[in-house]
């Protein structure tokens, strides 16, 4: 299992950090992985979704499915299919997994964001060591900075 994980403190309750987090309609405000989010079935855990975003220079799509939703501290997917440019993306990973946990933090919350891989085989997974891990942690950051701008601006 590869896991990356980064942590930031946001200056707003869990509940109202949920409220952001947890909505496929807010997701192009604050993960920085997508451009814009369809809900194509269900609602909370079940719930499946299309994430439509970039991965370098190509487009991204990524069905996933909630697995997770435990109002106001979990919400995580799994990836159930990944396609670059329209055509299926090459299988790295046997299975992917992102959270976002949410934790009180005094007046804020200390959202930590969790990406698990299982790599589909051995040489794979020193691929995304090598590669994958050093793009997901970027994203991550630029995500939690997004998420903390979302919170600065006035309500």
């Amino acid at each position: 299992m590869i896991e990356v994980v980064r942590s930031g403190r946001v200056e707003a309750s869990p509940e109202r950090v949920w409220h952001v987090v947890s909505r496929a309609d807010r997701a192009a405000e604050w993960l920085a992985f997508t451009d814009r989010v369809e809900v194509t079935s269900g609602a909370g855990c079940g719930e499946r979704r299309t994430q439509y975003g970039r991965w370098g220079e190509r487009h991204s799509e990524i069905d996933v499915e909630v697995v997770e939703y435990r109002r106001p501290k979990v919400v995580a997917w799994r990836h159930v299919a990944e396609r670059l440019d329209g055509r299926p993306a090459p299988r790295f990973a046997a299975g992917t997994e992102f959270r976002v946990e949410l934790e009180p933090d005094g007046a804020g919350t200390l959202v930590r964001l969790r990406s698990c891989q299982e790599p589909a085989s051995a040489l794979k997974g020193l691929l995304i060591k090598a590669f994958g891990r050093r793009q997901v942690a970027r994203g991550m950051e630029k995500s939690l900075a997004r998420l903390t701008s979302v919170f600065a601006q006035p309500a």
